[in-house]
């Protein structure tokens, strides 16, 4: 009697085995690691200390305004996340390491999103540390600040790290898969994402007049442009144009 023959592991599967190789490599990077702990560990008490404490006024110590820095505060450590999704396409092309998955049965949204979340994962703990860090700052340093926080702006604000990171990782993604190598890649994306930073920055100071399910409303919307733009990245990219360049 012969043998079943094996199924082919599944696309969730194969973007999850993809996604643990890419975060091992990123975290084993000494420039992202040294990033990741900076943004998360000693730029938040930084902030607290030489920004938020020294100013006395109602207005940047409202817990609205306390509440924006929780998004500012989680996406500085999320920007090493660009650097390593310009890398998974570009800079393994560059090394070799690319074709054999190209060669694989996987699916383009598979590659993609496995890709992305390797990028991503590493950095969304460090921002978790850092939001962490931020709020010990607080707490330690200003009195009363925990107190004024907003809860539903809080959780808004720290929730909207995520899809935005995701947003930014994915676009370096698509524009890593587009070109030859690694340097014009993370050239490319550092352009590309600069409205997107100017646009969340601002954002950040102009939540206290939104209020929290505005800002609920943008965490939806931003996760819709994730899911939109992965699946953009994903139907557009010819994998076999890049296997014939070797």
């Amino acid at each position: 009697m012969a043998s079943p023959t094996p199924s082919p592991p599944s696309g969730l599967r194969v973007a999850l085995l993809i996604a643990r190789r890419a975060a091992i490599e990123s975290v084993q990077d000494r420039t992202t690691a040294g990033l990741g702990i900076f943004f998360s560990f000693v730029l938040p008490l930084v902030l607290v200390l030489t920004n938020i404490r020294p100013q006395s006024s109602d207005d940047v110590r409202s817990g609205a305004a306390l509440a924006g820095y929780l998004l500012l505060v989680g996406l500085l450590p999320t920007s090493a996340a660009v650097g390593s999704a310009a890398g998974q396409f570009a800079g393994e092309f560059e090394h070799g390491t690319l074709t054999p998955l190209l060669a694989s049965p996987a699916s383009n949204a598979a590659i993609f999103a496995g890709k992305v979340l390797g990028a991503v994962s590493p950095a969304l703990l460090f921002a978790i540390v850092a939001e962490t860090s931020y709020l010990v700052g607080l707490g330690l340093w200003i009195d009363g600040a925990l107190g004024r926080l907003p809860v539903g702006l809080s959780l808004a604000m720290i929730a909207l790290v995520l899809p935005v990171a995701v947003l930014a990782a994915t676009t370096a993604s698509l524009i890593s898969s587009r070109v030859r190598t690694y340097n014009s890649a993370q050239q490319l994306s550092g352009f590309a994402l600069l409205p997107i930073w100017a646009i969340v920055g601002v954002a950040a100071f102009a939540a206290r007049d939104l209020g929290a399910w505005i800002m609920a409303l943008v965490v939806l919307g931003m996760i819709a442009a994730d899911v939109a733009l992965l699946l953009f990245g994903a139907s557009t990219w010819r994998r076999e144009e890049v296997l014939a360049r070797r």
